[in-house]
C-alpha cells in the first residue's frame, strides 16, 4: 500500500513522492527507452509517466494495493512504448531529400559547396538532419519543426545540438592532418 499513498501525495503536488515513484520506475523507463532507440525516447516516457502520475484516478482502481498501482504504471508505460514506437517508425520510413535549389545562392554558393553540404548532412542521423535542414535552410522555428515532426521542442532542440556538435567533428578531421574538403566533395 505504501505506493498507493506515494501516488496519492504525488497528485497533491509532493515532490518527494513524485520523485520516490519516478525511482521506482526508472529501470522500466530505461528499459523501454533502450528498446525504442531514438535519442528522445526516454524523455518522451519520463514526461508521458509524469503526466500519468498526476492524471491517474486512483479511486478508480479496484484494488487499492501496490500489485495493482504497478501493473497500471507499467501498462500504461509498455502501451505508451508501443504508441512511440510506431510514431518513430513512421517518421523513419519518411525519406527526406535535400533540396539543392533552397541552398543554391549564385553568389556564394556553387555546385561542389552543395555538394560538400549534402554530403555532410547525410552523415547525420535522420533526426538531426531533418531538424537542421528545417532550422538554417528552410527556416522554421523550433516550435514549428516540433508540430511538424510531433516530437517537443526539447527533442528539437537536443537534435539541433547534437547535430552541430556532430558536424563540427566532422569538420575538425581538418585538425588531425585530413583535408575534409576534399574528403567530403570526391
Amino acid at each position: 500500500m505504501r505506493l498507493y499513498y506515494l501516488l496519492q501525495r504525488a497528485q497533491k503536488g509532493d515532490e518527494e513522492a513524485i520523485t520516490n515513484i519516478y525511482l521506482k520506475f526508472n529501470p522500466t523507463i530505461k528499459k523501454l527507452s533502450r528498446n525504442l532507440s531514438y535519442e528522445e525516447a526516454e524523455t518522451d516516457l519520463i514526461i508521458a509517466f509524469l503526466e500519468t502520475i498526476r492524471e491517474i484516478k486512483i479511486d478508480k482502481l479496484y484494488i487499492k494495493s501496490d500489485g495493482a498501482v504497478i501493473n497500471y504504471i507499467y501498462t500504461f508505460l509498455k502501451n505508451k512504448s508501443i504508441n512511440l514506437f510506431k510514431k518513430n517508425i513512421l517518421q523513419r520510413t519518411q525519406t527526406v531529400e535535400l533540396e539543392l535549389d533552397t541552398l543554391v545562392d549564385d553568389a556564394s554558393i556553387d555546385v561542389d559547396d552543395n555538394i560538400f553540404i549534402a554530403n555532410l548532412l547525410i552523415s547525420l542521423p535522420l533526426l538531426q538532419r531533418v531538424v537542421l535542414k528545417k532550422k538554417f535552410i528552410q527556416g522554421f522555428s523550433d516550435k514549428e519543426i516540433s508540430q511538424l515532426l510531433g516530437v517537443s521542442r526539447q527533442a528539437v532542440n537536443r537534435a539541433k545540438n547534437r547535430g552541430l556538435m556532430n558536424l563540427r567533428k566532422i569538420l575538425n578531421l581538418k585538425k588531425e592532418g585530413e583535408c575534409w574538403k576534399k574528403r567530403y566533395s570526391s
